[in-house]
């Protein structure tokens, strides 16, 4: 997971929030006044500054072995951090609240070979459901504790983010119909390999990935968070 820098808001949505406000419309009563086409664009623009990648697992989206038979996109879902349900005061309509609004996958409710059973492969917004979460990609604080093993898996030094990530979100699932940290120690395989055969200082090399990886805006590389994560470790140890 990497943090996702907002771009600002679609005009027409900021307007419907705007109403919405006005009437007192509750969170999920407003974002059920968003239809289309503002709801496509919507989720574009959601999914552009994310590079194309799930908001929470880092998959890309839409998922191609899905867009294939649904050219409707119906596997990217926009998804609220403070759920539509939660008790909100603010007197801030968080339906329609930019900065409340996620790009998410389908959590697996549509992946190929998940069977009868598909619930236990549940991850992301669809495992979550309407449960509270500490974790949010918007702000960089709470993403600050996490780390990644050898083998790919996702974790927290802070017991309410790990928690997250292996209850609510499921961001560890390793089945035969999705294998999270599988997928993810690809992609640090593959960056360790490009570091043994170039030439040159090691830590330098280091931070010249980082850059790149950093550097990438849309379509950003699916499970980029490892990456990062990983070459900052390594900066970090060869500089002492």
């Amino acid at each position: 997971m990497i943090l996702i820098k907002k771009m600002q808001a679609p005009p027409e949505l900021e307007s419907l929030k705007r109403e919405a406000e006005k009437l007192g419309l509750s969170d999920k009563e407003g974002y059920d006044k968003l239809g289309n086409p503002l709801k496509s664009q919507v989720r574009e623009s959601l999914m552009k500054e994310q590079g194309h990648l799930c908001a929470y697992c880092m998959r890309r989206i839409p998922d191609e072995r899905i867009l294939k038979d649904d050219v409707h996109l119906s596997d990217v879902y926009i998804e609220h951090w403070q759920a539509r349900g939660a008790e909100n005061r603010t007197g801030e309509n968080k339906g329609l609240d930019y900065r409340n609004m996620l790009a998410v996958c389908s959590g697996n409710e549509k992946a190929p070979g998940a069977g009868r059973r598909k619930g236990r492969f549940f991850t992301c917004d669809k495992k979550r459901e309407n449960a509270p979460l500490k974790i949010n990609p918007v702000d960089e604080k709470t993403l600050e504790t996490i780390y990644y093993l050898a083998d790919g898996t996702i974790k927290a030094s802070d017991p309410e983010i790990d928690f997250d990530i292996n209850t609510h979100l499921n961001l560890n699932c390793c089945t035969e119909a999705v294998t999270l940290p599988e997928n993810r120690k690809r992609v640090l395989d593959t960056i360790q390999e490009e570091l043994v055969n170039q030439d040159g200082d090691l830590r330098q090399n280091c931070i010249d990935q980082l850059h790149m990886w950093e550097s990438e805006e849309d379509p950003k590389t699916p499970y980029i968070g490892i990456a990062i994560w990983w070459l900052k470790e390594q900066i970090a140890q060869l500089g002492m």
